[in-house]
């Protein structure tokens, strides 16, 4: 016991050392002896005997430790009516093979404690093979949270419909649609992004698939016959709304481009707000209380026409006489889930860096499909692109915070200068693990406090622009603009550009000890026919961005190589004279 308790004293005083000093890139930890696989059995034994929960941290310590694992997994199933009560031992015996077994040890479900729904989740994805105990688990946890919670992972859950064949995740999300109306709807748009538009001279979908899809308007139809009349109502007023305000694109496209602008107006103005319980599809706690008609532009895109409106919108419980606008972009013949899936895993790195007390920013922005090729997009408030900041001046980042925020050393403008910091970090750990391409200027953000926010994530993890030429070949983007603000010495020596690495550091830190959940909300989705499945291991790679194998200080130093290579990297400087040379995007 004194042998286990001093390990893992010591393994704690070195986390705890590297979270202080977390750009210091000597390892402490590299002057012990190693442990050889007989003393870590030992160690497992030891620890499952004081209390399960101590061994099953310790897996949480050191994931890749093989002896460690498979001695915990023999103990778990040789006690596994003693840990009940504990939902951290349900990975040692919920394994793939236990079920392609149909393993006597699956017979304990019903009796054990919930777990988390990332957790559960997991067990939905396919080498669980859908099988009946661990289904019905699983959804006995997804019973004891809220459906508002759930609406969170929808995307997953309309994915695990593949595998439904004893159609328990249609009975749960039947019967959640039921206890919310919020749920039922955002259940329905999902269920429209994933129906396929029908286009002459496609290939024929593999039969699964086509199983899949044929399956979902018989789900919508089911939701929508559960419905109370007032609910049915409810859902008639919400959805015939935004779909007016959708179908506009469509009344556009014949037209001149002059001429669309004064066209949205037009349509605009034939449309009335049904009841003041209408929400914003992408942020269900914003009432519509009106639109503003002369706000419609059409954009600039690849695909059809699509539209900003502006709404004027109130918080559900907030003070009703505070309206604020809320821009939203209405996409039509733009898939945007690939959008949805980034922007899921970027609310997730938020909520854990809140968890932690870490000061880094992100802004998940709210992203919908509401049908075949069709989303709502929201629009990120107070905000500017690099794009357009250069159309006013000629100056690169640092020239225009002066700008804006007054001279370097002043406290505005030393204000700004963090928040930028601060954004950055966020977004170099969120890049670092989504692996965004196309990062030119017309997709960074700037707020009016300073703040970096991303926006379009249509090439992640293994895609990339130009047929995939990876052309950005850093793991995020720090332009030597970028680097002016981070770094004024210019030397990698200053005190913010350390400041910059260590909530860089810490950011990674804290994103991997959630490694699991990450991966699992990634991996529900591998069948969903997204681009950024298409090629390579997506899966595997991201798993090996977070370096399990690592430990606290090793991942330290490898976040510091990374930052450091990022700096001012020529690919980055490269991609976006490409970009200028082409569109016309400033550099």
């Amino acid at each position: 016991r004194k042998q286990l308790l001093l390990m893992l004293s010591q393994n704690e005083a070195d986390r705890l050392e590297v979270w202080a000093q977390p750009i210091n890139t000597k390892d402490a930890a590299t002057f012990r002896g190693k442990i050889s696989s007989d003393k870590w059995i030992d160690h497992a034994r030891t620890a499952f005997a004081v209390d399960p929960r101590i061994a099953f941290s310790m897996i949480m310590r050191f994931p890749t430790n093989s002896a460690l694992s498979s001695e915990i997994t023999q103990l778990v199933q040789t006690h596994i009516l003693e840990l009940r009560t504990i939902p951290e031992a349900l990975p040692f015996f919920i394994t793939p093979k236990a079920v392609d077994e149909n393993s006597s040890l699956l017979q304990q479900l019903p009796h054990w404690a919930p777990c988390s729904v990332t957790q559960a989740l997991e067990f939905l994805t396919p080498p669980y093979k859908g099988h009946p105990r661990v289904m019905a688990y699983v959804l006995r946890v997804l019973e004891t949270y809220p459906p508002e919670t759930v609406t969170f992972f929808m995307p997953q859950l309309v994915q695990s419909l593949r595998y439904d064949d004893d159609k328990l995740v249609e009975g749960y999300l039947l019967g959640a649609a039921r206890r919310s109306n919020i749920f039922a709807h955002i259940l329905i748009w999902h269920l429209q992004g994933e129906c396929v538009p029908d286009e002459p001279g496609k290939e024929a979908a593999a039969p699964k698939a086509t199983a899949f899809h044929s399956l979902l308007p018989a789900v919508r139809e089911k939701i929508v016959d559960g419905f109370t009349p007032e609910a049915r109502d409810m859902f008639e007023r919400e959805f015939e709304f935004f779909d007016k305000v959708t179908s506009i694109s469509g009344v556009l496209f014949p037209l001149p481009k002059e001429e669309r602008r004064a066209g949205i107006k037009r349509e605009l103005e034939k449309i009335t707000v049904p009841g003041d319980d209408l929400y914003l599809p992408t942020a269900t706690n914003k009432f519509v209380r009106g639109i503003q008609v002369d706000s419609g532009i059409p954009l600039q895109s690849a695909a059809k026409v699509p539209i900003m409106i502006t709404f004027n919108v109130v918080d559900r419980d907030g003070d009703p006489n505070d309206v604020k606008p809320q821009a939203c972009i209405f996409k039509v013949g733009d898939d945007c889930r690939q959008d949805v899936l980034a922007l899921q895993v970027i609310a997730l790195l938020r909520d854990i860096f809140q968890a932690v007390g870490l000061n880094l920013y992100l802004f998940p922005y709210g992203v919908l499909p509401t049908g075949p090729e069709r989303g709502i997009i929201e629009v990120v408030p107070n905000t500017r692109s690099r794009n357009q900041m250069g159309e006013t001046t000629d100056g690169g980042l640092l020239e225009i915070f002066q700008q804006d925020y007054g001279p370097v050393g002043s406290p505005s403008f030393e204000a700004a200068r963090e928040m930028f910091m601060i954004s950055s970090a966020g977004y170099a750990v969120a890049s670092l693990l989504l692996q965004p391409k196309d990062r030119h200027n017309g997709n960074l953000l700037f707020d009016s406090h300073g703040r970096l926010v991303h926006i379009d994530f249509g090439f992640i993890l293994e895609i990339s622009p130009g047929g995939n030429m990876g052309f950005e070949s850093a793991h995020f983007k720090l332009s030597h603009e970028m680097t002016q603000l981070l770094d004024p010495s210019g030397t990698m020596k200053s005190d913010t550009w350390n400041q910059f690495l260590r909530l860089c550091v810490k950011g990674y830190l804290a994103g991997r000890r959630h490694m699991n959940g990450i991966i699992t909300t990634v991996n529900l989705m591998v069948d969903s026919g997204l681009p950024c499945f298409s090629r390579g291991e997506p899966i595997a790679n991201l798993r090996k961005r977070f370096h399990p194998e690592m430990n606290e200080r090793e991942a330290a130093n490898f976040m510091v190589r990374t930052c450091v290579d990022a700096y001012n990297k020529w690919t980055t400087a490269g991609y976006d004279l490409i970009q200028y040379l082409q569109q016309g995007i400033e550099k």
